[in-house]
């Protein structure tokens, strides 16, 4: 359950602007709450033209200031980057290419250029893929480089195209089956990609294709990974090629035995029934196996596997004598790199990683892992002294060191370049913030991005070449290349409404409590203050595992900046339990989701009630997925603290979510009784007390409509008055734009409705 956007001007978590400081906030006279309360003393809150952000404008791709560029990849000779980007300023993307020699850009390829054009939708197996990655946009929505070829691969509409250097791009396959994840060897001569539950390859000279793998029964795919290594493991991908283009390792997923899960929704005037393979929390997984495979000979052997069944981080050595990996236990407390050899497909575990055997809470997550171009060794990642850090592994012998220590948190390993340097981002100078470091073989290490905020970073493993794209909660997103001689600004238009929309920064706050951790939180006040008068406050609420919310980086926040316009405060608090933090910060919610993420927010909204003129009787929380698990939560658990809430395609009982999530955190139902009864929404019904307002796509494939189905009945049970909505064809996250305006007037309704003056919202 990695986060996604419920509609894109909610979608505050993935971007989110911060003022980076370790100082609690310093609250001015006019912000102080009144002494007493007074009759009439609630702010009025006031009609929907005292903003200037509208509901479709609040729905609109992209939200002011996130133009960028999108999927930058540095080419392999290092002469040019090449990033997905709009002409038009919407969701349509087209291939640009920037000279790293003069700075120039131009247009490499518009979808328009692909002959003939795509025609249709993607099919049901590419939006699954799509959804899994969070992909929201159209045109040419991905491309590939070989690594050490001027080749890229271009997927569209279920098909490949392939464009070498500055040549006319060429179509290689037209069949009605669609082709997927396409990737080309290191020198560009081949493709390999999945069709139809098996592996194929094509050579690009002569558009000879080989299959390379048959025999498939219903249940089972070869080179594609299922819907927990996608979903929770960020393993999108199921065969890896060799550096030397003669080997491809693939994954078998035998899905036969886990249950299938029905979602039925409603597209195009027709009713749409999918049956989903899901594998809920103590049920069966499938069964994974890897093979390696000659693409010559299409002979495949079977690679002896470890204790799983959670496989990730593949990559090869550069000779290709190697092929390494982590493997993840299933109560995820154990993870063990994998040696295999690919001469004889034997295998060799050089060390394993556990979590604290004293900790009944913590887990492993699956280790960052990154090969080094040159020299037979890698980085990856491990926990230490309460913090995530780097260490290098040498292979074959699996002999470790550390390369970074101390007390902040290595959020990722962005590359390794040809002079064994290793780039990290981390939390080293700013908690809320992101940087690049560069860490020499001698342990120096350098800080590349001197300016605040968060970077999100490309390395190439040639000269030390980075892209970046950063911005702060001040502002707006900036991208560059640097690492050459010149750095080189790839331009980012400015939107024509941005001075109008009269966008604030909140403000950051910090809560602290005697042996508790210091919690990070935002804060925006209503535009208009009405003197000695409190005002509404929404609490916007992802609270989940694996995710920071605060972060200095730029977010228009649309949807906080319409309701502050309106009169009211709007706040997020990052609870334990999230990253960037370390797991120590993380471990406490083991074994029952939702206790101490809402105990901190619970201890917030004590600590802004105190500090600003709120009214506690005008309190509303709203979330998504986990976010909506958490303001159902917190009006079941926490009784007459909200008088309001929104849970968005929430979890109600975590029996229904899948394994790999759920157990990671609560163990098997049958290990951990108490906990999964202690997180049932629906046994909690009977508390409600407020206004709820429940939204929830039928054909949600990540958190089943189930969840709301059984809450409704519940609540219906429990003779609870309560508001509902579902979208019939959309799925976890909403993709038409008329369903995120809709979503957005039926949420902003709703809270002015509960929470300030009634007003009519149009």
């Amino acid at each position: 359950m990695r986060k996604v956007a419920f509609f894109l001007a909610l979608a505050l978590a993935a971007c989110t602007p911060a003022r980076d400081g370790g100082h609690g906030p310093h609250v001015p006279t006019w912000m102080a709450p009144p002494t007493t309360s007074t009759p009439g003393g609630g702010a009025t809150v006031m009609p929907e033209s005292a903003s200037p952000i509208t509901l479709e404008r609040m729905s609109k791709f992209p939200e002011p200031g996130w133009q960028i560029p999108r999927r930058i990849e540095l080419a392999p000779d290092g002469s040019r980057a090449t990033y997905l980007m709009s002409e038009k300023g919407d969701d349509e993307m087209v291939l640009w290419s920037l000279s790293l020699k003069t700075g120039e850009r131009s247009v490499m390829l518009r979808v328009s250029d692909l002959a003939p054009p795509p025609a249709g939708g993607p099919s049901r197996a590419e939006e699954l893929r799509n959804e899994r990655q969070r992909k929201r946009t159209k045109g040419i929505t991905d491309y590939i480089w070989a690594s050490k070829a001027p080749v890229l691969v271009i997927p569209s509409a279920g098909d490949i195209f392939v464009k070498k250097a500055d040549e006319a791009v060429t179509q290689l396959t037209t069949t009605k089956e669609p082709e997927l994840d396409p990737k080309p060897c290191a020198d560009g001569s081949r493709i390999a990609y999945v069709r139809g539950r098996e592996l194929f390859v094509m050579d690009v000279a002569s558009k000879k294709e080989t299959q390379l793998t048959s025999g498939a029964p219903e249940g089972v795919t070869r080179g594609q990974s299922d819907f927990v290594a996608q979903e929770e493991f960020d393993e999108p991908s199921g065969f890896f090629w060799s550096p030397d283009c003669k080997t491809i390792a693939y994954l078998e997923v035998d899905e036969r035995r886990v249950a299938e899960v029905p979602v039925m929704g409603h597209r195009g005037g027709a009713p749409d029934l999918m049956m989903q393979r899901y594998p809920r929390a103590g049920a069966d997984n499938p069964k994974t196996s890897l093979y390696l495979v000659d693409v010559t000979s299409k002979k495949s052997r079977p690679v002896s596997l470890p204790s799983g069944p959670y496989y990730g981080r593949f990559a090869f050595t550069p000779d290709a004598k190697w092929l390494v990996f982590f493997a993840v236990t299933r109560d995820q407390r154990k993870a063990s790199l994998v040696r295999v050899e690919v001469k004889d497909a034997g295998s060799y575990i050089p060390f394993s990683l556990e979590a604290p055997k004293d900790n009944s809470g913590a887990w492993v997550e699956m280790p960052d892992l990154k090969m080094s171009p040159v020299g037979n060794f890698a980085f990856f990642t491990t926990e230490r002294g309460g913090y995530t850090h780097v260490s290098r592994v040498e292979l074959p012998s699996g002999t470790q060191s550390s390369v970074t220590d101390g007390p902040w948190e290595v959020t990722g390993i962005a590359g390794v370049d040809e002079e064994a340097n290793v780039y990290v981002v981390g939390t080293k100078d700013e908690t809320l913030g992101r940087n690049l470091y560069r860490i020499s073989s001698s342990g120096k290490m350098d800080r590349l991005t001197p300016e605040k905020g968060v970077h999100s970073v490309v390395v190439s493993s040639k000269k030390g070449l980075v892209a970046d794209v950063h911005s702060a909660g001040d502002r707006p997103p900036k991208a560059l290349v640097f690492g050459t001689s010149a750095a080189h600004e790839i331009p980012i238009p400015r939107d024509p409404d941005f001075d109008a929309l009269a966008m604030r920064t909140p403000e950051t706050i910090t809560i602290e409590a005697p042996n508790l951790p210091k919690l990070y939180g935002q804060i925006l006040a209503p535009r208009n203050l009405q003197p000695g008068k409190k005002h509404p406050l929404l609490v916007y609420v992802y609270g989940g595992p694996a995710s920071q919310s605060v972060l200095d980086r730029w977010s228009p926040r649309l949807f906080w900046q319409h309701l502050a316009d309106r009169g009211f405060f709007v706040m997020q608090i990052d609870n334990r339990g999230g990253s960037g933090r370390g797991p120590a910060f993380a471990w406490p919610i083991g074994g029952e989701l939702g206790k101490v993420e809402l105990e901190d927010q619970l201890r917030a909204l004590d600590h802004v009630l105190s500090r600003y003129p709120i009214d506690p009787e005008r309190v509303g929380i709203y979330g998504h997925s986990y976010g909506g698990f958490m303001a159902a939560l917190a009006m079941l658990k926490a009784p007459g603290r909200y008088k309001a809430g929104v849970a968005a395609s929430p979890v109600t009982d975590w029996r229904l979510y899948d394994t790999g999530y759920t157990e990671r955190y609560m163990k098997k139902p049958a290990e951990n009784t108490a906990g999964y009864e202690a997180t049932d929404l629906e046994k909690l019904a009977p508390n409600l007390k407020g206004d709820l307002l429940i939204i929830h796509a039928l054909m949600d494939e990540n958190v089943h409509f189930q969840h709301t189905a059984d809450l409704i009945d519940a609540l219906v049970l429990a003779k609870k008055h309560f508001e509902m909505f579902v979208f019939p064809g959309e799925r976890h996250g909403y993709r038409s734009p008329a369903a995120r305006e809709h979503a957005a007037g039926l949420t902003t309704r709703f809270l002015v409705r509960t929470l300030g003056t009634p007003v009519s919202v149009h």
